[in-house]
């Protein structure tokens, strides 16, 4: 099961993913209140194993020192390459909102090809740079679900690449990757409504004329 939530003044999507059977599960961005989080949860019996980021950007990294009381002993993890956009307020776009800030590092990183494992639910970690170095994406290919982050949204979009560390030549590669893979994947971007990556793959005619 996949339950979005969304915080007005990030704007951003965070989404608790689970285990029917097993009730445990991850969340994925901090951009949300944890008090929220934890109250839904609770309500459902979900034990929460992993708290991860898909990047490091201020909006999806917004509330991260506030997860650790509501969710002690929960690590935190994120791709090796955006360690340096958390710590960095420049690279991490919380300066160029007035509040310069250094989100707390992973307890443990993450790589192409590592997976997520929830109860039965295997979660494969594709590394999808250009917005961020360290961008990823979760995919779940038994029951075609994909969390993009900010890699990929609906309706022709991507994350941008002219922040700090970001890259176009190298979005255009992931985005490649992600449209070669089942169209009938349901996509949850970051921002946004969900998808498909058969209806996104426009986003590559889009991105090609940027």
């Amino acid at each position: 099961m996949i339950h979005r939530f969304f915080d007005d003044r990030t704007g951003s999507n965070a989404y608790l993913v689970w285990d029917e059977e097993t009730r445990e599960g991850f969340v994925l961005d901090l951009g949300v209140p944890p008090g929220t989080v934890r109250a839904y949860a609770e309500e459902r019996g979900i034990a929460v194993k992993y708290l991860i980021l898909s990047h490091g950007h201020y909006d999806h990294a917004y509330y991260a020192d506030d997860y650790a009381p509501l969710f002690p002993g929960v690590p935190l993890l994120c791709h090796e390459d955006d360690k340096k956009i958390l710590s960095d307020p420049m690279a991490n776009v919380s300066a160029l909102i007035g509040k310069p800030t250094a989100y707390p590092l992973p307890d443990q990183t993450l790589a192409d090809g590592d997976t997520v494992t929830v109860g039965t639910q295997v979660w494969q970690v594709l590394h999808t740079p250009g917005h961020t170095p360290g961008c990823i994406c979760l995919y779940n290919a038994e029951q075609k679900r994909m969390l993009t982050g900010d890699t990929l949204f609906a309706d022709g979009g991507f994350g941008r690449f002219d922040f700090k560390y970001g890259d176009k030549t190298t979005l255009g590669q992931s985005l490649h990757r992600l449209f070669s893979m089942d169209g009938d994947t349901v996509i949850y971007p970051g921002h946004g409504r969900t998808s498909t990556l058969r209806e996104e793959h426009r986003t590559l005619g889009y991105f090609e004329r940027y």
